[in-house]
């Protein structure tokens, strides 16, 4: 691993003041004006000037030799350099203000050369937020200089950056002390859930919000709120500036923001060592965890909440204040939420201790990817042996001493008293999740029918092949029976009121834009979306195309088996229609052709839905229109061709974000890192 050489007063963000001899009262005055903003950044001065600032100003301000300045602009992170000078020198005096104006002009950095241009630079740094990033070079298997590199590449741009780094003498907890001194408006950590862990500790009560820019092994953290674990996405997701409040919890007078662990937890996490994790990374822990399968002794767990004391028999014990789907055995319920002033208690029990076999190992496996799955799709397990609680403190005792890990660190053995702290930190992460009406539809699934999701999409695929036709032939006997010469005479008059709008401009418009359904448009349109979506390589895009449109001409023809209209004859047609009028494919299948279309665009390009979507509206309503127009259909045959249309391509969409699920879900459990 590539290690850092940069040393950690050249991380921060800092700002020169000079000043000629007869320019240094100024000087003072101007950061006593601004002390408040200034002290939250590195100030360097040369001795002589230095010195003369009063205690009072409660600021830091380090010396820096003349002959040292340009090295340190040159190399360092400067924010702008103030150099007051004294207007009636005609001799150059040292340092040379040209030779730093060429300097700063090559780096870029702002220069103040009197007060007219000082108060400027100053005024400019009051809307900047100031944020401190405690960094571990250590932590992970990635290039460290790179990631550092990397973020202070996205965030220099939003933020003015104070960086430090941890060290064998310096920890993250320490340095995340220093950073809350300077009062900044954010601090952020990078490295494992041990640096994010103790960094959150000091955090806790002052109000300052927490970045995560997650480089460690497992980065348990960051998957439970939903932080991309990426640095490019973590920094993002830090400029966005969304946060949420986190529950922590204090666990034998240590401080948990995930879970801690007894039993097959503990032991599990003790064996997948540092050399483990270097090696293997994230299998580290499943290597561990197969090994620790057929060696987990059972213990007696007396467990008292709210004065009721519970008895079992162990296998694992898990109290989880948040957690990822890969902890399965904090899994009790499905989810672990964060935010709601309350811990999850998950207890596995056994009848016997785990046997070194193969078979033994496999049921287990079994058993936790159940529990694995139940997370993924947020609902509840029904599995024997497993018993789940909800409280705000607990109190645990065992037969024998257990070792206990918290977040990942081992921190002593049984007995341990957990108590929960609503709210306790601010974190920049994804506002909360409401679940799409999709998503509630497979979790419905998942919990009363089946845990596969292919048979959803089966059966929402053949109810709308099947139920759409049957349903609307229903509602058009209903209207034939008992509102049909109403009905005609209505449409009727509408399809004269129309007319009465024709005129050989109109009639070649309105011919045109019908033309946008014939056989000789639409099948080349259909064509080349499935060749670019075929490009792309997304093969289900291209499935539910294929899928949409030749169900909409089963549908038309399943409807014209069904019944039949003729269609009106009210004047000289400017063209010929020969097949049935009810849900002909000018409506029906534009519609689904278009509408479907519209849905791969707004994908691909989001900013610009709102007009894609308003743009086929509009197309769509002109093809039918234009059948009314040029007198081919009825006006009830143009609506219904629209609405059925609509809820065909509405149960195609839906299938295919199904399959999105599906895929998701069949991924994450390809790549299930069991972080037990």
């Amino acid at each position: 691993m590539a290690r850092l050489s940069l040393e950690k007063s050249n991380l921060l963000a800092t700002i020169a003041l000079l000043a000629h001899e007869s320019q240094i009262s100024s000087l003072l005055k101007l950061v006593q004006e601004y002390d408040s903003i200034l002290c939250r950044y590195r100030l360097v001065a040369p001795p002589q000037i230095a010195s003369q600032f009063p205690q009072q100003f409660n600021l830091s301000i380090q010396s820096l030799e003349l002959n040292q300045l340009e090295t340190a602009i040159d190399s360092e992170n400067f924010l702008a350099v103030i150099f007051l000078i004294d207007p009636t020198l005609s001799a150059p005096s040292k340092p040379d203000i040209t030779d730093l104006s060429r300097l700063c002009s090559l780096r870029n950095i702002p220069f103040a050369f009197n007060l007219a241009t000082a108060y400027p630079i100053i005024n400019s740094l009051i809307p900047s937020r100031v944020a401190h990033l405690i960094f571990n070079p250590i932590a992970g298997q990635r290039d460290a200089t790179q990631d550092l590199l990397k973020v202070r590449q996205i965030l220099s741009p939003w933020l003015h950056l104070h960086i430090h780094l941890t060290s064998k003498e310096v920890d993250a907890d320490q340095l995340a002390q220093q950073a809350i001194a300077a009062k900044p408006d954010l601090i952020i950590a990078s490295g494992g859930d041990g640096t994010v862990s103790l960094v959150a500790s000091q955090l806790m009560g002052t109000g300052i919000p927490l970045g995560i820019i997650p480089r460690g092994t497992a980065n348990a953290l960051s998957v439970s709120l939903g932080i991309p674990t990426t640095v490019e996405g973590a920094c993002q997701m830090i400029i966005a500036g969304t946060t949420r409040h986190l529950d922590a919890a204090h666990c034998n007078q240590h401080l948990m923001t995930l879970l801690a662990g007894i039993g097959f937890e503990a032991e599990t996490v003790g064996k997948a060592s540092r050399e483990l994790k270097n090696q293997w990374g994230v299998l580290a822990y499943l290597i561990a965890g197969w090994d620790q399968m057929g060696q987990q002794e059972l213990f007696t767990t007396e467990l008292e909440i709210d004065g009721v004391v519970s008895q079992f028999q162990a296998f694992a014990v898990t109290v989880a204040n948040s957690a990822p789907p890969t902890s399965v055995l904090a899994q009790g319920v499905g989810e672990v939420v964060f935010d709601d002033g309350l811990l999850d208690i998950t207890i596995i029990t056994a009848k016997q201790a785990l046997q070194p076999t193969i078979t033994s190992k496999l049921q287990t496996a079994r058993y936790l990817m159940n529990l694995y799955g139940s997370a993924l799709i947020r609902t509840k397990v029904e599995l024997p042996n497993l018993y789940h609680f909800r409280a705000e403190r607990l109190k645990l005792t065992t037969s024998s001493p257990q070792k206990i890990v918290v977040d990942g660190e081992m921190v002593g053995t049984t007995p341990l008293e957990v108590a929960c702290i609503p709210n306790a930190l601010t974190v920049f992460a994804p506002a909360k999740h409401r679940p799409s009406p999709v998503e509630k539809i497979a979790v419905l699934w998942a919990q009363r029918v089946s845990p596969s999701l292919s048979a959803l999409i089966a059966a929402l695929g053949f109810s709308g092949l099947v139920g759409v036709p049957f349903a609307l032939w229903l509602i058009v006997q209903i209207k034939t029976e008992l509102l049909s010469a109403q009905t005609e005479t209505i449409e009727t008059l509408i399809l004269w009121q129309i007319q009465q709008l024709s005129s050989p401009l109109w009639d070649q418009v309105m011919l045109t834009i019908n033309l946008l359904n014939n056989v000789e448009i639409v099948v080349p349109i259909f064509l080349i979306t499935v060749s670019l979506l075929w490009s792309r390589r997304v093969y289900w895009q291209v499935l539910m195309f294929i899928i949409v449109s030749v169900g909409a001409v089963i549908i038309d023809y399943e409807l014209k088996l069904l019944f039949d209209r003729s269609r009106p004859d009210l004047w000289p047609l400017l063209m010929s229609e020969q097949n049935y009028s009810f849900f002909n494919e000018s409506v029906l299948q534009g519609t689904v052709i278009y509408g479907a279309i519209a849905y791969f665009l707004a994908i691909r390009f989001p900013r610009f839905a709102q007009g894609i979507y308003g743009s086929t509206i509009l197309l769509v309503g002109a093809i039918g229109l234009s059948s009314l127009y040029l007198g081919i259909h009825w006006p009830l045959d143009v609506l219904t061709g629209w609405s059925v249309g609509f809820l065909w391509l509405s149960i195609c969409i839906i299938l295919l974000r199904l399959q999105d699920i599906r895929k998701s879900v069949k991924q994450q459990q390809k790549t299930m890192d069991i972080e037990i």
